[in-house]
């Protein structure tokens, strides 16, 4: 079943409860999300309070459907008229096309024919006159090329004074400076060289090395997981948890909180309180909470409400073992087997209450 489904079954079940500002605001969702839902404006128009609002929504039943006869009663029982019905509009039918008189018709092809036959002729003439040019204007052009090929025009000679060419003149060449043929090289006299003497050898040491261990390095810690505060009445009531299908490290909507109001801390109030907060305890607005029940789902948006409103606040109108809740939007804790009543009678739809907490968790 889609959301708009879920808010129309949710409000009609509210609407025969009497709860009447509830019935009103998942109807109005109702009709918002499908503005088409017939069904949706009837009930809506039996929540609301001021007999202009009963009417509009009465009137908008009709529109869809001219033939409910709850919505025409209703109107009868407000004083209020249906709304009209729209006529539909005929289409304007176009005149027939007035044909010409046979005479005029007649008339009018004489006088055309001698505007063709003055056509033709004028294009016959261009026709000739274009034949003629392309004859005579090729036989000149080629006459005009014999008569250059056959007398060639010769080449001019350049005027002007000529450049003296240089010529090259011999240099002087100086004579070489004679140099001897031999120089005496000087001998070296004899020269005692030092008698090498024995010198001893060092003997090599061994110095023991001392061993420096290598530095190891020691591993992050890994974050822990915050704690869960569960409420221990929630084992006798049949509620708990479903883990996040999530590896090692892995991300994901982790249950921190969860409580329940018996009846006299309830107050009278019978519904699934949800807050969503990231990583830092800061509330993530917009984050889709996911609302399970008998064959329904519908998912929620935290909303920001002042404190101490809860981010989604759903309404229960089933006993105990009806409601599952989780996080949309990524791996997420689940907790299952809400609903109205206590341990001593699960079956009864004793008005009761249940806060949950979920927190985004990077471990």
């Amino acid at each position: 079943m889609s959301d708009r489904e879920s808010l129309l079954s949710q409000g009609i079940v509210a609407a025969r409860l009497g709860e009447k500002s509830t019935a009103r605001r998942l109807l109005s969702e109702a009709v918002r999300h499908d503005p088409e839902s017939e069904k949706a404006w009837l009930w809506l128009s039996g929540v609301l309070d001021t007999p202009a609002a009963k009417t509009y929504c009465l009137q908008r039943v009709l529109a869809l459907n001219p033939d409910n006869h709850l919505a025409r009663q209703g109107l009868a029982a407000l004083g209020a008229p249906p709304p009209p019905a729209e006529a539909a509009p005929t289409p304007a039918s176009e005149p027939p096309p007035q044909a010409l008189p046979k005479g005029e018709g007649v008339a009018r092809q004489r006088h055309l024919w001698p505007a063709i036959i003055a056509g033709l002729s004028l294009f016959a003439l261009c026709l000739v006159a274009a034949l003629a040019y392309v004859t005579l204007g090729g036989s000149q052009a080629r006459e005009s090329q014999v008569a250059v090929t056959c007398d060639p025009t010769p080449l001019p000679t350049p005027g002007g004074t000529l450049r003296p060419t240089f010529t090259a003149t011999a240099t002087h060449t100086p004579t070489a400076t004679p140099t001897p043929s031999h120089t005496p090289t000087p001998v070296p006299s004899d020269t005692p060289l030092p008698t090498p003497t024995d010198t001893p050898t060092p003997t090599a040491t061994r110095r023991r090395s001392r061993r420096i261990p290598a530095a190891t390095a020691r591993p992050t810690p890994r974050p822990t997981l915050p704690p869960r505060a569960w409420d221990p009445r929630l084992d006798a009531l049949g509620v708990h948890i479903e883990p996040a299908p999530v590896a090692k490290g892995q991300p994901y909507w982790r249950l921190v909180e969860a409580r329940w109001a018996n009846e006299q801390e309830a107050g009278g109030k019978h519904a699934i309180y949800v807050e969503v907060v990231d990583s830092h305890g800061h509330r993530v607005l917009n984050q889709p909470v996911v609302m399970q029940w008998t064959g329904h789902s519908i998912s929620l948006p935290l909303e920001d409400r002042p404190a101490p409103d809860w981010g989604v606040n759903f309404p229960m109108y089933a006993a105990l073992g009806s409601y599952a809740v989780s996080v949309g939007g990524g791996p997420s804790d689940r907790v299952v087997g809400m609903g109205l009543g206590t341990a001593e009678a699960p079956a009864f739809t004793i008005h009761t209450c249940f806060y949950l907490t979920f927190r985004w968790v990077e471990w």
